[in-house]
């Protein structure tokens, strides 16, 4: 079975990448807030477009990680 959907626990470097991602994020966030607000169809994609970048980020996080490391799987949940 892949394990393409497996939780993966960050280490600190991609920690560090994912949290500046975060921030960068948050204040296109903000941005689309205050000129959003004439047009609620626009915002909503523009949040929904976010979202998406902010998971493809995420994965691209996760793919480098596993890649940097030489590893398969670094599951870190009990719970899956």
């Amino acid at each position: 079975m892949s394990s393409r959907f497996d939780f993966i626990r960050y280490d600190d470097e991609a920690e560090t990448i994912q949290a500046r991602a975060k921030n960068l994020f948050q204040q296109v966030e903000k941005l689309i807030f205050q000129i959003g607000d004439d047009c609620p169809r626009a915002k909503s994609l523009a949040m929904t477009k976010l979202e998406e970048a902010y998971m493809w980020v995420g994965k691209a996080i996760r793919d480098q990680q596993i890649t940097r490391l030489n590893v398969e799987l670094l599951e870190g949940r009990t719970n899956s």
